[in-house]
């Protein structure tokens, strides 16, 4: 059409997609309309979305400000604004679901994504909650175990230390002994590391 047009790929320019303020009023004034509802943007933007309505001659009574999720009611007496509100949350789609991501995996997700985590697998006597043999150990995005040795061995150490504390005269407690490894491993390898992996008890009973 004869038009020169200068984009971001031919210097460093930015041209908003949103009118201006007088085009607004413009497009108002055109359009007549008897409500007013500016969405989308800052909670600020909408308030002077409002102003500008109104300036642009809607009456204030039929202009409506809304937070995310209040809702509108319309009847045939006309539009209000009311103390509703309906879930207008993030949705997180996670393959198949929808939805059903839950904070705290959220959370899970972060923690290994920061500090990776690791696994102990303890094998005790039901009836004692003695340890039968050694603690086994699987890293996951913490540490490389082999050029960790001493790291391991000291964890390891950590881990009967722990189970030679507990008493044999009563029967294996899995909660217990499961919050307890969770603890005091997870302090011991924040002093070690400066990290905090998750730790994931397992225990085999036997």
């Amino acid at each position: 059409m004869g038009a020169e047009v200068i984009h971001y790929q031919m210097m460093d320019v930015h041209a908003g997609g949103h009118a201006k303020a007088e085009d607004l009023k413009f497009f108002i004034q055109l359009v007549k309309p008897k409500y007013f509802i500016p969405i989308e943007g800052h909670h600020s933007f909408l308030r002077l979305n409002a102003k500008n309505a109104e300036a642009a001659g809607i009456d204030p009574k039929n202009i409506f400000v809304a937070d995310n999720g209040q809702v509108i009611e319309f009847t045939r007496r006309g539009g209000f604004l009311t103390n509703k509100k309906v879930p207008a949350d993030y949705v997180f789609v996670d393959g198949l679901g929808v939805g059903d991501v839950s904070n705290i995996v959220i959370r899970d997700r972060q923690q290994m994504a920061a500090d990776g985590m690791i696994v102990v697998i303890v094998t005790i006597r039901a009836r004692t909650g003695e340890l039968v043999q050694n603690p086994d150990l699987i890293s996951r995005g913490f540490i490389y175990m082999k050029e960790n040795k001493s790291l391991v061995e000291d964890t390891r150490k950590k881990v009967r230390s722990l189970l030679k504390d507990y008493d044999s005269r009563t029967s294996a407690n899995d909660i217990y002994i499961k919050d307890k490894i969770r603890n005091e491993i997870g302090k011991f390898l924040f002093q070690r590391t400066e990290r905090r992996p998750m730790v994931l008890p397992v225990i085999i009973e036997v």
